[in-house]
């Protein structure tokens, strides 16, 4: 049973993390400092480290928190083909970025300079990793579904098309790309990944679905 106190100390921390993730929409990563973040958020310093920690991993936070709502969002749309789950997890994510472009943009050009900066130890890795055992949960469906053959380990299968939705991500976040592109290219990659280790029927389908792309 939650005592009061931690009742209380998860609501500090929710509004900790709404308060971060406002001044990231608003300024961007560089603007977020723990400082400001505590008197936004009507705590002291030492309480944003002992509820979340340093400013790397309040961003950790946030991101793990949208997968989170990804996967509830997710859930309310099923049951749903087998077939058809890549399209739904492209359209959930692409709903979710549409209510926030702001905030996802920020997010991911702050995790891209995470990785290529080495400043945030396995921080953009707990991006990586989550994104990754979303889509190895998606090649599993399919597999117990008979749409793979299981020829090709499914987490090989699942690491390429975490390489294809960062690269993606990273392409709309810098403006490289329109949302009805990150969407296509979403597409693609899932069904060109998918039919290298498809079943027949599926692998006719998946062919059908990229000549109609």
């Amino acid at each position: 049973m939650n005592t009061t106190r931690s009742i209380n100390m998860q609501k500090r921390r929710e509004r900790i993390l709404a308060e971060a993730r406002a001044v990231l929409s608003s300024k961007g990563f560089e603007a977020l400092n723990l400082r400001d973040l505590a008197d936004l958020a009507g705590v002291t310093v030492p309480t944003i480290y002992n509820l979340i920690g340093n400013k790397e991993e309040v961003l950790n936070a946030l991101m793990l928190g949208t997968f989170d709502d990804f996967e509830d969002e997710l859930v309310k749309q099923l049951p749903c083909p087998a077939a058809g789950l890549p399209e739904l997890m492209a359209d959930t994510l692409l709903g979710m970025i549409k209510g926030d472009q702001a905030f996802y943009r920020a997010a991911a050009l702050a995790n891209e300079r995470a990785e290529t900066t080495n400043k945030v130890a396995g921080g953009y890795g707990i991006t990586r990793i989550t994104i990754k055992r979303i889509f190895s949960d998606l090649c599993q469906t399919l597999l117990e579904e008979g749409l793979l053959k299981g020829d090709i380990n499914q987490a090989t299968l699942a690491e390429q098309m975490t390489n294809n939705h960062q690269v993606i991500m990273r392409d709309w976040a810098r403006r490289i790309i329109s949302l009805d592109e990150f969407r296509a290219q979403s597409l693609t990659g899932f069904y060109v990944t998918l039919a290298a280790d498809a079943v027949a029927t599926f692998h006719d389908e998946l062919a059908s679905r990229l000549r109609a792309s």
